[in-house]
């Protein structure tokens, strides 16, 4: 049986990731086996632990994306100085000798070993000597909706969340953003308004910037709602920490039961989060931004 293996963070599980997977079962064939080798946490938390990375997947959540998209197994790396300091050469020896394979797939800017000295031309160099072949691939392109072409990436897919731009985000993602946490209790501030919300904690990835977006949650009776979510600072309460709170448009069910995992799909933004002068004026928006929402994401389901 012909193995492939590919080599990387794969944090986002963007096209560029997928077009990965999709390169090394066609190099195998439908009998070969694929397994994505993915350093978790990132490289760079080691190298340099004073840079604070965002998170774009839990690795399990990483691992189901990846299996989805056709690998057969998703293997961790843990990185240690010691690891990453090792050539190049020293790297794939180590590995061809413990876990042999047939193929190596990687996009054109991979780079590995000590410093980063490994390119896919030494992959290439040291597949004649060992034995397996580099497959090279070019990036993925996309065009996002302003009709910009950039080429698929973790550090892009950052960029735009920090924007906002969640549409773009899905667009290179090939799926919607998706968040998860814990639903804890807050300072009911929604409910006094008259529009509850889910107060989303323990999140491991990264949000978008403070806004307001629309989104969907699926409950746990299998109904599609969609959803009014806020993430930010709420200024017009006064000074708080960053919160994510969804008001689940259309359920009427409690939320007075905490301790239970949400998963919410952020399709869309809506705009800035505001400062408004009385409760009046947030009442009137969040009916503005509940009314869109809905329209939102019954014309897109």
């Amino acid at each position: 049986m012909k193995i492939a293996i590919s080599i990387g963070n794969f944090d986002a599980v963007h096209l560029g990731h997928i077009a990965l997977v999709e390169a090394a079962r066609h190099a195998v064939g439908a009998d070969g086996r694929v397994e994505m080798w993915s350093f978790d946490p990132a490289p760079i938390s080691v190298l340099q632990p004073e840079q604070q990375i965002d998170r774009l997947t839990t690795f399990s959540d990483r691992t189901a994306l990846l299996l989805e998209a056709g690998a057969d197994e998703v293997k961790q790396i843990v990185p240690t100085k010691v690891l990453l300091s090792k050539s190049p050469k020293t790297f794939i020896s180590e590995i061809i000798t413990t876990s042999p394979f047939d193929y190596i797939v990687e996009g054109e800017g991979f780079r590995f070993g000590k410093n980063r000295a490994g390119t896919c031309e030494t992959l290439q160099e040291l597949g004649q000597e060992f034995g397996f072949q580099a497959v090279v691939i070019e990036g993925v392109e996309v065009a996002l909706k302003d009709q910009s072409i950039v080429r698929a990436s973790s550090s892009m897919l950052r960029w735009l969340l920090h924007a906002g731009r969640v549409e773009d985000a899905a667009i290179m993602l090939g799926r919607d953003i998706t968040v998860s946490g814990v639903v804890a209790q807050g300072d009911r501030q929604g409910r006094a308004l008259g529009y509850p919300t889910a107060n989303i904690h323990d999140i491991e990835t990264m949000l978008p910037r403070d806004g307001i977006y629309a989104g969907h949650v699926t409950i746990d009776t299998g109904k599609y709602l969609p959803a009014a979510i806020s993430i930010g600072t709420k200024p017009t309460f006064g000074t708080h920490d960053r919160v994510c709170e969804v008001h689940i448009i259309g359920f009427d069910g409690s939320l007075d039961h905490y301790d239970w995992q949400l998963t919410v799909t952020i399709s869309h933004w809506i705009r800035d989060q505001l400062r408004f002068d009385s409760r009046e004026e947030l009442i009137h928006a969040i009916e503005q931004d509940v009314a869109h929402i809905t329209q939102l994401i019954e014309s897109s389901s």
